[in-house]
């Protein structure tokens, strides 16, 4: 598992290490440095390739510490053999810490080109031909408000680099946070350095992640620097799911004691109209594929879709006039409600009232033994027709997921869509903690929004963002498969939270396996089904 901290959490951590740990900043400093050249080193030799020749490396550094990290690399470079490493810096030696004042003295004493740049004369007049462009301006301190000669700097370097159609001359790293970019928010100034591959320090920082970070930090790739692995893991709010926790979240299945399909958890989809009676069936085909037991659809068509999977139980529900599901229907819905571990409800629903009334009295009567997931046009049914919102059950936190995109978070808060595009890890908290229940906003990075149990039952806010997946899940009926994984998982007894994070995951590298297969424009709902087995590891 990965995790991430804001700029505050990352330094309360270095301050934990220096003032807890006695772990002096300069060996924290020269920690992150040496990882850091080690990276940059392998970069550089793949680059270059079989090139003979002298290595030209320019390092950008700045008085901070991010400034340090970068003296203390061009240390490291200065003695390798064919490579000649040269350091233009800016600000003043007065504000530099006693670790980066160090740094900068040693670099001195080597006799290593400096160049200090005074004005913005000197910035326009800097050469910035090299194989390696190494950006240690800023770091984690800075934001996408950038002035002086800092953006005289970021400027020239966008316009002296920016034909897309020339061939690739240098390689641009960023140490710890691209200058130009929010480490906290992800906004990027238009001339933010735009790095090959960003190398940052202990954790992943919200900023690389979010909003414009992804496009300006290339690779991400993440250093030790000497914080103990224990301490970030408790401090982050905020994780990612790798490979290696699918075990952790998923119950162990034994070959050594007697289980059947019920033991694996049963779900009822309940969805569907005239209209789209399709999408329904990718949710319950998921479900199956994803390990539930047993799984039955409930729809207001008298014959299933031709694609539902033989495995699955189809259960026609009363129809209104246009095709959509009944109030008549809502005896039946109720019954699902007690013969099902988990329902997941709204996929293909359409957005008559009626239907919208069936979903809510649902929800009003739902037993407390039963795991609720709301898609697509079942979030409608979360506001009242006077716009009031309704109340979830007391246990939502535990077993109510809502998986709205940015639209129907929009419909369901009321606010811009661009406001939720821009912040939404914060939304998705805030109405995580508002509506009572686990929030999965469709997002680059998805983002599940909740609260953690103990093994004492005390809650604390979490997040899980997951980092996998790939453009060509943006295809019809994609959101309807992720709602059947993430229904699989509650029936098989992942608790709200981790369901929605393992769901997310599960069909992100399903999705990825999917589009290495055929390729993203091939990627299709049914494609990332079929992939779903592949995810599993195969040893439980």
């Amino acid at each position: 598992m990965q995790h991430i901290l804001s700029p505050d959490s990352m330094r309360q951590a270095d301050a934990y290490a220096i003032h807890k740990l006695g772990i002096p900043a300069a060996i924290l400093m020269e920690n992150a440095a040496r990882s850091a050249f080690q990276i940059i080193q392998r970069r550089l030799d793949e680059f270059w390739g079989n090139r003979s020749g002298t290595r030209q490396i320019l390092v950008l550094a700045g008085s901070g510490n991010n400034g340090g990290d970068g003296f203390v690399i061009a240390r490291h470079f200065f003695h390798c053999p064919d490579v000649r490493v040269r350091v233009a810096w800016i600000g003043a030696k007065e504000k530099m810490s006693a670790e980066t004042l160090a740094n900068f003295y040693a670099l001195e004493k080597h006799g290593i080109p400096l160049q200090f740049l005074a004005s913005e004369e000197d910035a326009r007049a800097l050469t910035l031909e090299a194989d390696c462009i190494i950006d240690a301006l800023i770091g984690t301190s800075g934001s996408e408000n950038l002035r002086g000669l800092v953006l005289v700097l970021l400027e020239r370097l966008a316009n002296e680099f920016s034909d897309e159609f020339s061939p690739k001359t240098n390689l641009r790293i960023a140490i710890d946070v691209p200058t130009g970019l929010n480490a906290l928010t992800g906004k990027a100034h238009k001339y933010c350095f735009q790095a090959d591959c960003t190398i940052t320090m202990a954790a992943l920082k919200t900023g690389l992640l979010l909003n414009d970070g992804r496009r300006v930090c290339g690779e991400l790739t993440i250093v030790p620097i000497g914080i103990p692995e224990a301490y970030i893991a408790n401090t982050a709010q905020i994780h990612a799911l790798e490979l290696s926790d699918i075990r952790t979240f998923l119950p162990h299945r034994s070959n050594y004691h007697q289980t059947n399909k019920r033991s694996y958890g049963q779900v009822g989809v309940i969805g569907g109209s005239a209209q789209m009676h399709g999408a329904p069936t990718l949710t319950a085909n998921a479900s199956i594929y994803a390990g539930a037991g047993l799984v039955r659809l409930y729809s207001p068509t008298t014959m299933p879709h031709a694609a539902l999977a033989p495995e699955i139980m189809h259960t026609p529900l009363h129809a209104t006039e246009a095709g959509g599901i009944s109030l008549a229907a809502l005896p039946l819905i109720q019954k699902a409600a007690e013969v099902n571990d988990v329902l997941v409800c709204g996929m293909g629903l359409g957005t008559e009232e009626e239907s919208l009334e069936c979903m809510r009295r649902l929800i009003a009567t739902l037993p407390a033994k039963t795991a609720l997931v709301l898609d697509a046009d079942a979030l409608r049914a979360l506001r009242l027709p006077n716009g009031d919102i309704i109340n979830l059950p007391a246990n939502a936190h535990k077993n109510v997921i809502c998986t709205p995109h940015h639209g129907e978070f929009a419909r369901l808060t009321g606010l811009p869509r661009e406001d939720i595009a821009e912040n939404a890890a914060v939304l998705a908290a805030e109405w995580s903690s508002r509506l009572g229940c686990t929030i999965l906003l469709k997002n680059v990075p998805t983002i599940v929004s909740g609260v953690f149990f103990d093994e004492n039952e005390v809650a604390t806010p979490h997040q899980y963002w997951n980092l996998n997946g790939n453009a060509g899940m943006a295809t019809a009926g994609s959101g309807d498969v992720l709602a059947g994984v993430i229904a699989a998982l509650l029936a098989q007894g992942v608790e709200g939270l981790r369901a929605a994070a393992l769901g997310a995951f599960l069909h992100a590298a399903a999705g990825d396996i999917c589009a290495e297969q055929f390729s993203p424009e091939g990627v299709t709902a049914s494609g990332i089904i079929a992939c779903l087995p592949k995810v599993f590891p195969q040893k439980s």
